[in-house]
């Protein structure tokens, strides 16, 4: 992946508002088959201990972190460890565009670059650095996604009170509404094959928030793919505050409802991620449900010819279907 090293050359908004380019730190080669995936707002202390417990486990991998401009002084911890350590890149983004569009876009990176693997994690501590490797052990006894469960039996939780009521009961939510066969929908600690996954299943999906873990979770299930839990023990964070508003909570019930009636995922849409944006160079384009394309390293919206193509063409493709229907039951009615 030929990615260049800082912001580029400048080009004005193609709104005219003060829309800001991303600054990428990306590596010319990844050194190992496996990817480690953080995205991080706000996480001066536990950034630098993070990194480097990530990078003292006993597995070979490389490292990406998404920053979205922390205010803290984040940024800046990691610009300057990633100007010496060769297994570590970062895409820093010009703001709070989502913790799920920022896991986007590490999927992107990963496919891009060739890894096999692909780990994802919270920068805060709360989950160990140490299940890496049992979650990456799972992947090679046969399972295509792993996902680490703070409800299976062997599992802790270290939630108390009004949080540990909330996280326990969106999860039997979920699982109620949705019957996937798991006890943990919503973390973000999980493992991949990226060979056994589609491509798209993950960079398709339309929640940019902390929603993005429960519909990639619905789409691996309904996708086939063989998804493993293993119990691991969720620890309560020991430095800074949880991002979760309670605006997310209400997005989070809302996609709830979406998933329980939504079947299908837009790989007729997907291009594999080949188009660059326009506005801020990187190669992280995705379809949205409109014929527009987003970019994940800046918000960037455009609409392509080829892209609009594909839309009407999927609409014209639905139509059909849905006449055929009505006809096999006009047919059936006759009878």
């Amino acid at each position: 992946m030929n990615v260049n090293i800082g912001a580029g050359s400048r080009k004005p908004s193609p709104s005219g508002s003060a829309h800001k380019r991303p600054f990428a730190v990306f590596r010319p080669a990844r050194s190992s088959d496996t990817l480690v995936f953080l995205a991080t707002y706000n996480e001066r202390d536990a950034i630098t201990p993070m990194i480097d417990a990530l990078l003292g486990l006993p597995v070979d991998c490389d490292l990406l972190i998404v920053d979205d401009r922390s205010t803290d002084g984040t940024t800046d911890i990691l610009l300057s460890r990633a100007a010496s350590e060769h297994r570590l890149a970062i895409m820093v983004r010009p703001g709070k565009l989502g913790v799920g569009s920022a896991h986007m876009l590490g999927w992107m990176h990963a496919r891009h670059c060739g890894y096999r693997r692909i780990v994802t994690l919270d920068a805060d501590f709360s989950h160990d650095p140490a299940d890496v490797p049992r979650l990456l052990a799972a992947l090679d006894t046969g399972a295509d996604v792993v996902i680490g469960s703070r409800f299976m039996p062997g599992a802790r939780l270290d939630y108390a009170g009004w949080r540990r009521f909330v996280s326990r009961s969106a999860n039997c939510l979920a699982r109620a509404v949705l019957h996937l066969p798991l006890s943990e929908h919503t973390t973000s600690l999980r493992a991949a094959r990226l060979d056994r996954v589609p491509a798209g299943l993950v960079e398709t999906i339309v929640s940019e928030g902390y929603g993005f873990f429960l519909e990639c979770a619905v789409r691996f299930v309904r996708a086939g793919l063989n998804v493993t839990e293993i119990p691991i023990h969720f620890h309560e964070r020991k430095h800074g505050s949880s991002k979760i508003s309670q605006m997310e909570i209400v997005r989070a019930a809302l996609n709830l409802a979406r998933l329980k009636i939504w079947r299908t995922w837009g790989k007729a849409a997907w291009a594999d991620g080949a188009s660059h944006c326009a506005f801020c160079e990187q190669p992280f384009l995705t379809p949205m449900p409109t014929a527009e394309l987003r970019c994940l390293a800046c918000a960037h919206r455009e609409t392509t010819v080829a892209n609009l193509a594909r839309m009407r063409a999927d609409m014209a493709e639905g139509a059909l279907r849905a006449i055929d229907r009505l006809s096999d039951a006009g047919l059936a009615r006759g009878r």
